[in-house]
């Protein structure tokens, strides 16, 4: 897998160097295409037809097999949503929570809100303790405060990888603790899914959320929540209707996974889009991808660590780092960001404990010629 090979497969201008994937990803032209057919399906045959229909039921059956392939579950424990906010607030009203609850969490200050609002409301609201492990600059915790954190809580929850540094959390370690302390684990993997191998089964979580429409390259609106089947039923559907529960009487019953928590959900062009998207990251290999993005990561550091006054934040060692290069500069990055903007170049802004700093997001399809291009413009900018 070559970058000029699969920038063909986007219609992203050749103007733009686009590394802001982090955030929202370009979509190939086969998930555009997917959308626009499944639209055109419904336009010519009618969007509440039988023929429609029946291929909906498969079309939702086959992203979920594909999402089961992702990140190793079985298809039944895949739940369809809107992003991983919409999976990570699946658990946050769905666990039915006491006063003294205890939840392990890493954080505001390096952790995305996605994955830190919804348990301190929890705390302000419910009388939930939230336990806040000591980190780094770079993000990480020290083991032995986990271990000591964990004891008689609830639940921890965390990120795989940094939306800001793009540190990899040690997950698996984390899921290892979560059980010997009879702790639920909740991941929130929007910086991981579709850039590094992810295995549930391995991590030993309970729940996992990440979006269709970061490093997947799939359309927005549409993401995919795991809950372990074994621990289904201790979450309660936030939503209920037609589709996720049955009356029979005057007795209400939820449906079986993963349908008890789909009440609503008609997302279906997203769907199309996104198991066209799955499809082909699947097809290109996260480990070919992972080896892709490392490359245009460390080829952008290099060129960034030359630049006067510029410092980099985040792991030296590839492995415990995902694409993400995020750096200070002499100069606001609000302003850095902004300037690169106007010279076709799309970078990010964002927080560390904070402080603000330049984010590049590198994918698949950019090149290393691509990662000298944004380290000379931003010399000219300076």
């Amino acid at each position: 897998m070559t970058s000029p090979d699969v920038r063909r497969d986007f219609p992203l201008s050749k103007k733009i160097v686009y590394m802001n994937n982090g955030a929202v990803a370009p979509t190939p032209m086969s998930v555009i295409k997917a959308v626009t057919d499944y639209m055109v399906k419904c336009a010519d045959e009618g969007p509440d037809s039988q023929s429609v229909s029946e291929y909906t039921t498969s079309l939702l059956n086959e992203l979920r097999t594909r999402i089961s392939h992702l990140i190793n579950c079985n298809r039944d424990e895949v739940v369809l949503t809107q992003s991983t906010t919409d999976g990570i607030n699946l658990v946050a009203n769905g666990l039915r929570w006491n006063r003294g609850d205890a939840i392990v969490v890493r954080g505001g200050s390096h952790e995305h809100y996605a994955n830190y609002f919804q348990w301190l409301r929890l705390a302000n609201e419910r009388g939930v303790s939230l336990r806040e492990l000591a980190i780094d600059a770079n993000g990480f915790f020290e083991m032995s405060d986990l271990e000591k954190q964990a004891r008689g809580s609830r639940l921890i929850a965390m990120s795989h990888a940094l939306y800001n540094t793009g540190a990899i959390m040690p997950v698996k370690e984390a899921g290892r603790i979560a059980e010997e302390n009879g702790a639920l684990f909740c991941i929130d993997a929007a910086q991981s899914a579709g850039t590094i191998r992810i295995d549930v089964k391995e991590i030993g979580c309970h729940f996992m959320a990440f979006p269709g429409f970061k490093w997947l390259c799939g359309p927005t609106g549409i993401g995919a929540f795991y809950c372990r089947k074994d621990v289904s039923e201790q979450l309660r559907p936030p939503s209920i209707g037609g589709e996720s529960a049955t009356l029979s009487g005057d007795t209400l019953a939820y449906n079986e996974m993963p349908n008890r928590f789909q009440a609503g959900f008609r997302n279906y062009p997203g769907a199309a889009g996104l198991e066209a998207a799955l499809r082909y990251i699947l097809r290109l290999g996260i480990d070919n991808i992972r080896g892709a993005n490392i490359k245009v990561a460390n080829a952008l550091r290099q060129e960034v660590s030359k630049i006067k006054g510029a410092r980099i934040i985040g792991p030296d060692d590839e492995n415990l780092r995902t694409s993400i290069v995020t750096f200070t500069l002499p100069k606001e990055a609000g302003f850095v960001v902004r300037k690169l903007a106007e010279s076709n170049i799309v970078l990010a802004e964002r927080d560390i404990g904070g402080r603000k700093a330049v984010r590049a997001s590198p994918h698949f399809f950019n090149t290393e010629d691509e990662a000298a291009t944004v380290a000379a413009e931003i010399k000219r900018l300076l």
